[in-house]
């Protein structure tokens, strides 16, 4: 297959999971016998101020490198403004037209940016968007979508969503979920030496979220449910990215005197398996009054869940529904305190359903590798091309 190159209107390394799911789909496309270049901007790094490293390969745990092409952008003294994102997509968009224009050889491109779809009607280029959301970018959508050569969804409800609102073919699209590495996500600590290591109290029965502080993943239900089970459980809240609601969420807490709760902000990658260590319960109380959240998103602290042991309490939304059911999770009404309490209750008074439900998770998540990710995408679009 020809050499694919990935255009990323991102700064590497972030905090955010868009910088881990990229780096670990190029690196499982390596993997798979691909020859892949990540075309990202050279915008000071997100992470500046805040210790992370220089070397994105280190951050992201990633073994199998690959060549990162950093694209000049425009950037403006205030960022603040709303003109700012347009201008800084539109310079990107340039400039890396440009460098296509330079580029040798025969090559694809594959996206998960919107914008960079319009490439298609200057280069000539083969395009593969990958979807993680219905387009917002309404100028052009269905002759864009029509001109692309391949949608991979990030999940089997965005890729129905998108078959019957825009007329896709069937076999212009594909569904590939997010996924874990099994490598990443192996070598789990025992649950006191976790504890210990962290400073999480033993005695305590401990309640794990990691992801987004934003009210469409349903962290406002879960602080209630904090309130609602008093000082016996510890909340632990590891999670933060530039413009999400940590510190509504904190005021929260504060103005309700919940007394559970511990915020970590934001770990290490390499951290999270002991916190998934420390844990009783996982939780996922993602909200259904969101689109995004009930039918696009796949997160990818739901694979790192299954893969760790410890049992998952999770809202019932259609796309979680496609990776987990009754046998290897606790299923609860999404926006319901009332009922994520109670699924989480279950996994105390049943100690043979939190084995079994953790055992099975375990296994099925084997399906749901970045290797094997990778492979769909490849097979896909091979498809594509012929």
């Amino acid at each position: 297959m020809s050499k694919i190159i990935y255009i990323a209107n991102i700064t590497l390394p972030s905090e955010r999971a868009h910088g881990i799911q990229i780096m670990k789909t190029c690196e499982a496309l390596v993997q798979n016998g691909e020859q892949v270049e990540l075309w990202i901007t050279n915008r000071k790094k997100a992470g500046e101020g805040r210790g992370f490293p220089d070397n994105i390969f280190n951050f992201y745990g990633v073994k199998r490198k690959f060549p990162i092409k950093k694209i000049p952008v425009i950037e403006l003294i205030s960022k603040k403004c709303k003109a700012y994102f347009y201008l800084e997509s539109f310079s990107f968009l340039i400039m890396a037209f440009f460098a296509l224009l330079r580029k040798k050889g025969d090559f694809i491109i594959y996206t998960r940016d919107e914008s960079v779809q319009f490439l298609k009607f200057f280069t000539g280029k083969k395009i593969f968007w990958e979807s993680h959301m219905v387009p917002k970018l309404d100028f052009l959508i269905k002759r864009r979508l029509k001109k692309i050569n391949g949608i991979v969804a990030i999940s089997e409800s965005l890729k129905n969503i998108l078959i019957n609102k825009y007329k896709i073919n069937n076999d212009k699209i594909s569904a590939a979920h997010d996924a874990v590495d099994i490598d990443d996500f192996s070598d789990f600590l025992p649950k006191n030496k976790a504890r210990d290591f962290l400073g999480i109290p033993q005695d305590k029965k401990v309640v794990l979220y990691i992801g987004g502080i934003v009210r469409h993943k349903g962290i406002f239900v879960l602080l209630d449910v904090a309130a609602m089970l008093g000082d016996d459980y510890l909340f632990e809240i590891v999670g933060w990215f530039v413009h999400d609601e940590s510190d509504l969420a904190k005021k929260y807490v504060e103005d309700k005197k919940i007394g559970n709760v511990i915020f970590r902000g934001y770990i290490p990658r390499n951290d999270i398996p002991k916190y998934l260590s420390s844990a009783d319960v996982l939780v996922i109380p993602n909200s259904s009054l969101n689109e995004e959240s009930r039918a696009f998103t796949s997160p990818m602290k739901l694979f790192e869940y299954m893969s760790s042991g410890r049992p998952v309490v999770a809202s019932a939304t259609t796309t979680i529904l496609e990776i987990l059911n009754e046998k290897n999770a606790i299923l609860v009404k999404p926006d319901s305190p009332e009922d994520l309490k109670n699924g989480i209750l279950k996994i105390f008074q049943d100690e043979n359903l939190a084995r079994t439900i953790s055992e099975n998770a375990k296994k099925d998540v084997q399906n749901y590798t970045w290797i094997k990710r990778a492979q769909k995408i490849s097979a896909f679009i091979k498809k594509g091309l012929a």
